[in-house]
């Protein structure tokens, strides 16, 4: 009885974080075992609304309209970021790549080039810490022992790979 009600709430966790857009969402759970595998599928469109609101979280982001690019392992962001002297705006672009450390999703701007711009390191930390918190809530289940353990960005999917497991 138990194993039945786990993989219930699996398969309905799964339709309601795909019904709250989270994107594509499997499970899979080995024969004899209480662990699933759970992977989630998340395409332009949907890292593009979780950077847009990170970007949003500050008085002058530091990219407006941003413009998401998947590519093999990594995530290219460019938009438009107005200066601060009122002069107009000029071009910007972001390079992350998502990495898995000791079960948490870490995001890292590997490059981030805006004209005539110098940000600082803490304001990067916090663009990578907003949006790595960003995607986890986003594919967060209540009442479950949930690791991350894989993450990987293809040409036009990042894919988050998880074990989960009922909390005892």
């Amino acid at each position: 009885m138990r194993n039945m009600m786990t993989i219930l709430a699996l398969v309905l966790g799964g339709l309601l974080l795909t019904a709250c857009g989270v994107g594509r969402v499997g499970s899979v759970r080995e024969r004899g075992s209480d662990v699933f595998n759970v992977t989630v599928e998340l395409n332009e469109d949907d890292i593009a609304q979780l950077v847009e609101d990170v970007l949003q979280m500050g008085a002058n982001p530091l990219l407006r309209d941003p413009v998401v690019d998947l590519q093999n392992g990594q995530i290219e962001v460019t938009g438009t970021h107005e200066r601060r002297d009122g002069s107009g705006e000029v071009n910007g672009r972001i390079l992350i790549t998502p990495s898995v450390q000791n079960g948490l999703l870490v995001v890292n701007v590997i490059e981030l080039e805006i004209e005539g711009m110098n940000v600082s390191d803490a304001r990067i930390e916090q663009f990578n810490n907003n949006l790595a918190n960003r995607i986890t809530r986003r594919t967060e289940q209540r009442n479950r022992n949930i690791t991350m353990t894989g993450v990987s960005v293809t040409d036009n999917l990042l894919v988050l790979t998880f074990d989960a497991s009922q909390n005892n």
